[in-house]
């Protein structure tokens, strides 16, 4: 099989825990690209804090992409948007109603600023410190959103997300995407917006059959690229819900997981 696009995620998949590409990671990767196989940095941080992973790895250079928001935003070598989709304005209030009443960090991303309400937690400063933005807390974040945004970024105590998902589930689950894309993070995106999207129109872009497509993830947020891809890689470390749905399994992220994969695959 001939593959022409590698899709990578971000944390706990492309970077190892100590949160590096380790060296040989890096290596396949450019090897990859060398041989002609373009690459897609997949995320769902925003894109300011996904570009310089791409960076590193080289995918201005060879014509590759990069992806934000978990496929919010999409832009390709020249930083160019080749996709976008906004969370449509009629949901911010019934979510908040339901996160209103709970011990969690409500959050939302303007430019290169993270606006949060003023419930603070443990985990509220987890998205700051990792992309090394500013956090600015406001007291009525649904009043003070006046601009279109990506999604919401829900911040709080492992078994609290777990149950808020549900209770957001049952009451948009069909109008909205909702998922844990940590134990600490519940994320709210629309339905046009997920990392499988993300793929598809990376693919439709490059003129390539999204058959020919190899993905590497290893949380909830990846399940949609590791169906969407000819052939999905769920990591050594990724929740078992990935696993179930990937085509392979690879090593962990702390050793080089990508890396032998991509050898398995004849890849490099």
């Amino acid at each position: 099989m001939k593959y022409k696009l590698i899709a990578v995620d971000i944390d706990d998949t492309l970077l190892n825990r100590k949160k590096e590409i380790s060296p040989i990671t890096k290596a396949a990767l450019l090897q990859a690209q060398e041989n002609g196989v373009k690459v897609a940095v997949a995320s769902g941080r925003l894109p300011y804090g996904v570009r310089p992973f791409a960076k590193q790895l080289e995918v201005f250079r060879y014509g590759g992409y990069y992806m934000g928001f978990n496929g919010g935003a999409i832009l390709n070598s020249r930083d160019e948007l080749i996709g976008k989709s906004y969370l449509d304005s009629k949901y911010i209030e019934p979510v908040y109603d339901i996160l209103r009443p709970a011990n969690v960090t409500t959050m939302v991303h303007k430019g290169a600023t993270i606006y949060a309400d003023s419930k603070v937690n443990d985990y509220t400063h987890i998205e700051s410190d990792v992309i090394g933005l500013p956090l600015n807390v406001v007291d009525d974040l649904p009043n003070f959103i006046d601009w279109d945004i990506h999604k919401f970024l829900i911040a709080g105590d492992p078994q609290e997300l777990k149950e808020l998902e549900q209770q957001l589930l049952h009451a948009l689950g069909d109008e909205v995407d909702i998922y844990l894309s940590a134990p600490w993070f519940l994320e709210v995106m629309p339905k046009s917006a997920n990392k499988g999207e993300g793929l598809r129109r990376i693919c439709d872009d490059a003129g390539i059959d999204i058959r020919d497509a190899v993905a590497f993830g290893d949380s909830f947020n990846d399940i949609f690229m590791i169906k969407a891809a000819g052939t999905g890689i769920a990591m050594g470390n990724a929740e078992e819900a990935v696993k179930e749905v990937a085509d392979r399994v690879t090593d962990d992220c702390d050793r080089d997981g990508i890396a032998k994969a991509l050898k398995e695959l004849g890849i490099i």
